[in-house]
């Protein structure tokens, strides 16, 4: 829900923050971005995500009553989206969680080679879940993997001999959880040993729970956007120039060109881009800082002046 403050500056109520796991989120930063940009367009009825990615601009709009329109070009994120919201109005549950049992097994490094050139959900769910970074390519898990495989299988299944086999490797001595949930397991065996990579998982989980969106699977510039002007913003985060780090590179000057030329309220996030900024927020880069003294980046939201 939307509220503004006696000087016009928007404030929210709880809104969760969700998101696919995916390269670039703007999870950590959705909330200051809205404040920007709904102290500039506070009549806002209707949102526009045309780079949806994983969705976490468009699931922050959601929970705060904007009309959302989600679009991405990516076919794989499109249809494990409206595979999940699709099975959480059917009913549709494994005995684990949302997703049939078999997504609960775990990938290892050669099953991964298979499923992440395939144009499947699985495919798609794998890339997202057991990919470095979550840059859909390169495998999660290193020289520790035969370790995290016994602790994905103690948590999710209660897997005695994988208990056993991994108490025996490390000599440890931990035990089963008795909680009833994989998630309630998770933070106790996090509690007596390693953090867990199910976040990734646990992420997918949480969007059963959103209210009705529309989803596109379309390039920017084909999105129909007919709704009245002073009600509706245009967000573009498209891949940042200057970076190779995505699987879908867009064209900058097409990109520019819409931005500048559209009767729409529109703004973007990017490093550096020939508009004018609005909003500058100081983030730690994710990328090689690991030396002593931390490397920082300036995320800037654009606007179109529309």
């Amino acid at each position: 829900m939307i509220n503004f403050d006696i000087f016009g500056k928007p404030y929210f109520g709880k809104v969760e923050p969700l998101r696919i796991p995916y390269m670039g989120s703007k999870r950590k930063i959705a909330e200051q971005l809205f404040q920007k940009m709904l102290e500039i367009k506070p009549n806002a009825k209707y949102f526009f995500d045309l780079f949806g990615g994983g969705g976490a601009m468009s699931f922050f709009a959601v929970q705060l009553g904007l009309k959302t329109y989600y679009n991405e070009k990516q076919k794989g994120l499109v249809d494990l989206i409206n595979y999940i919201l699709q099975r959480a109005r059917n009913g549709e549950k494994g005995q684990y969680g949302i997703f049939p049992d078999d997504f609960y097994d775990f990938i290892d490094r050669e099953k991964f080679k298979i499923l992440k050139n395939e144009d499947s959900i699985k495919g798609q769910f794998a890339r997202i879940c057991y990919s470095f970074g979550n840059n859909q390519k390169d495998y999660l898990f290193g020289d520790i993997e035969e370790l995290k495989h016994l602790a994905h299988n103690i948590v999710v299944f209660r897997n005695e001999n994988a208990l056993a086999e991994f108490n025996q490797k490390t000599n440890s001595n931990f035990v089963l959880s008795k909680k009833e949930s994989w998630n309630e397991r998770r933070f106790d065996f996090m509690a007596q040993v390693i953090r867990l990579d199910l976040e990734q998982l646990q992420q997918l989980e949480r969007l059963e729970h959103l209210p009705a969106f529309t989803i596109t699977n379309l390039d920017f510039q084909d999105v129909k956007i007919e709704t009245p002007i002073e009600e509706t913003i245009i967000y573009l985060d498209p891949p940042y120039r200057g970076t190779t780090e995505y699987k879908e590179i867009a064209l900058v000057d097409d990109i520019d060109n819409f931005f500048r030329n559209s009767p729409f309220a529109c703004f973007m996030s990017e490093y550096n881009a020939p508009f004018n900024s609005v909003l500058e927020i100081r983030k730690e880069s994710l990328l090689n800082n690991t030396g002593a003294k931390k490397k920082f980046i300036i995320e800037k939201l654009f606007w179109n002046k529309k």
